[in-house]
């Protein structure tokens, strides 16, 4: 993806931290899969933005320390790839309806 694109992608997650499974662009959902091992430097950056955002918009404030919001990176990268997947293969996801960048209910 391009530096263009991917800052766009960020500033999405600082707007948008609302943001519903279902609506993650698919481009999205294909760059988290584009290394097996461990998020891109880009798709960690746009998980943490929108899920630092999510938290000051649900709590007023984000309430988290730094390991934290790494831990909620990796499980929001993981639930990403399971949406790339659910989206590869034509399927239902039962996160559609919940927000993107939240880790409530993810452990």
């Amino acid at each position: 993806m391009d530096p263009a694109a991917e800052q766009s992608y960020i500033q999405m997650a600082r707007d948008r931290p609302g943001l519903l499974c279902s609506e993650v662009p698919v481009e999205i959902l294909v760059e988290t899969v584009s290394d097996e091992n461990e998020p891109s430097d880009f798709v960690q950056e746009f998980l943490e933005t929108g899920h630092t955002q999510w938290r000051i918009s649900k709590f007023g404030r984000l309430g988290r320390g730094k390991q934290q919001v790494k831990d909620a990176v990796v499980v929001l990268w993981i639930r990403a790839m399971r949406l790339n997947a659910s989206h590869v293969l034509g399927r239902d996801d039962p996160d559609w309806d919940n927000p993107f960048f939240s880790d409530e209910d993810l452990d």
